[in-house]
């Protein structure tokens, strides 16, 4: 359960209402998710996050795929089941396999014990 109220998509008005139609749009989404859907009640809040959500996964150096990706690695270190969830299951729809999110949280979680041991030893970079 959320830890302050979700704006229902059916109580926004004005510039809420006009991000929330852009973000299920863009992401393809027949709901507004809960993180968007938490700043509702700050909007400018909102729109400064969805800005930088929207141009982060636009155009770049890397594609969409890449970008989740890393996304997911992050989100799993981190252990944040939402965002693991979410970015799994989008990225399931974009053809990503089983085999491929296995070995992507694999160098994660190898990447994560190995920042965790040298940083504990207080090792320097030798480069």
């Amino acid at each position: 359960m959320a830890l302050i109220r979700l704006m229902d998509e059916k109580e926004a008005t004005g510039k809420v209402k006009e991000i929330f139609q852009e973000i299920k749009a863009t992401l393809q989404l027949p709901f507004v998710p809960q993180l968007f859907r938490a700043l509702g009640n700050h909007p400018d809040q909102l729109e400064a996050i969805w800005m930088q959500v929207k141009g982060l996964f636009g155009a770049g150096s890397l594609d969409v795929r890449t970008k989740l990706l890393a996304a997911l690695a992050v989100a799993a270190a981190q252990r944040s089941p939402y965002f693991v969830t979410i970015q799994g299951a989008v990225l399931k729809r974009l053809g990503v396999t089983d085999e491929e999110i296995a070995e992507l949280l694999e160098v994660a979680s190898l990447a994560s014990g190995l920042n965790t041991l040298v940083s504990g030893l207080q090792l320097e970079p030798e480069l």
